[in-house]
């Protein structure tokens, strides 16, 4: 194989690592809010602060970090926030008041934010208008990393399930030194584009990103929109759902199911990258939603029967594995994708993921645990509306 080939799969091993590790942070959040409430000595409806505390940190690094994407030589840039989220995921732990815990999870939010538009900006680098089923690739391996955070949590001692930060920590610390071992990426061109059929320079990520126009549109304002209710319907759920089953079945049946429906994420997640070399995005996404809203529904209306539980949670985490990146591979067919717009893209996911799961958590002590998919099946009908303009919005390719 190629010197330039193999440096090619290492880099894109190396961005899946990255993904995954975020994926295991994400997977984290739901079994630890309840040991992070007693160790900081607050209750559910007040702990849930905490997802908006990354998250608000999530939005910094997406705003901020992404408009530098496009212009600088990224592992260097990548290696840092590695290194910086590998930091405070240590201390974690021994964050004994709510105030502080904020404090540590705000610049983890932005680490996390950096790594995750860093990653796909490199992708569209490296692969360019063969991207698609790498992106697909690249949220399956966060898929499998949600699908490994509640069993690698299982294995510690009760009590100690924040253990999981520092362990976490070890990884992302690893993963520094990886992108410090990678060739340096170029800084991303500004004013060349590149024909739709050009081939991949065989120079190691020295290709020439296609050039998006400045103009928006409305196009990329309903798949924003999209993306911010989705997300906030994603993360919502799987943030609360360990505690919307342990609240009323125990924690054994609520490290289970939230392993299943980690698990039915990641599975479809894979079969999403199958799924889009056969069908279009805009089918893919009716299907998607549609399927997610009526298992979300399931769960609301029989909350307490463990046996809809368990369907409807492999049911959602099944149906919505598919959605992020077919939004991104539609969008990427109607505009080209640089780092400044994944860098938007990113900012409405977060403000989704800091909104959501925080209204989530103030409801609780108000309606019960039949919050949780009920809050996510008005969300993912809410996302409909702004999927069918988007869909709506004819590819751009034949008039380009």
């Amino acid at each position: 194989m190629p010197r330039a080939d193999r440096l090619r799969l290492f880099s894109t091993a190396a961005y899946f690592a990255s993904n995954a590790f975020i994926g295991v942070l994400g997977g984290a959040v739901g079994p630890t809010l309840g040991p992070f409430a007693a160790q900081v000595g607050v209750g559910l409806s007040t702990i849930g602060v905490i997802l908006t505390a990354r998250s608000l940190g999530y939005l910094a690094g997406a705003a901020g970090g992404s408009r530098w994407m496009d212009r600088i030589r990224l592992h260097r840039g990548l290696a840092a926030a590695a290194l910086f989220a590998a930091a405070f995921l240590a201390v974690l732990p021994w964050a004994r008041s709510l105030g502080l815990l904020v404090f540590f999870l705000v610049p983890l939010g932005f680490a996390t934010a950096c790594l995750d538009v860093g990653v796909s900006t490199m992708l569209l680098r490296v692969y360019r208008n063969r991207a698609a089923p790498f992106i697909s690739a690249l949220h399956f391996s966060y898929g499998v990393g949600g699908l490994a955070a509640p069993f690698l949590i299982a294995t510690l001692a009760v009590g100690s399930a924040v253990l999981v930060y520092p362990i976490l920590a070890v990884g992302f610390a690893l993963l520094s030194v990886t992108f410090l071992a990678l060739p340096e990426s170029p800084a991303a061109p500004t004013g060349r584009v590149e024909s739709k059929d050009g081939r991949l320079d065989r120079r190691f990520l020295a290709s020439t990103p296609v050039v998006a126009p400045k103009r928006l549109g409305r196009g990329f304002l309903a798949a924003t929109t999209v993306i911010l209710f989705y997300v906030g319907a994603e993360i919502g759920f799987a943030s609360w759902l360990y505690v919307f089953v342990d609240l009323q079945f125990g924690s054994r049946p609520a490290t289970a199911v939230t392993g299943a429906f980690w698990g039915a994420f990641s599975l479809f997640r894979l079969l999403g990258i199958l799924g889009a070399r056969r069908w279009a995005p805009e089918r893919i996404l009716t299907i998607c939603f549609s399927s997610a809203l009526a298992f979300a529904l399931l769960l609301a209306l029989s909350p307490h029967s463990l046996a809809a539980v368990w369907v409807g949670a492999v049911g959602v985490g099944a149906s919505v594995a598919a959605i992020y990146p077919t939004v991104i591979t539609a969008y990427s067919r109607r505009v080209e994708l640089t780092g400044r717009r994944f860098g938007a893209i990113a900012v409405a996911s977060c403000l989704g993921s800091m909104t959501f799961p925080w209204l989530i958590g103030r409801l609780l002590d108000i309606g019960g645990p039949v919050v949780v998919p009920a809050v996510t099946a008005a969300l993912l009908a809410t996302a409909f509306v702004p999927t069918w303009v988007f869909l709506r919005r004819q590819p751009d390719t034949a008039r380009r």
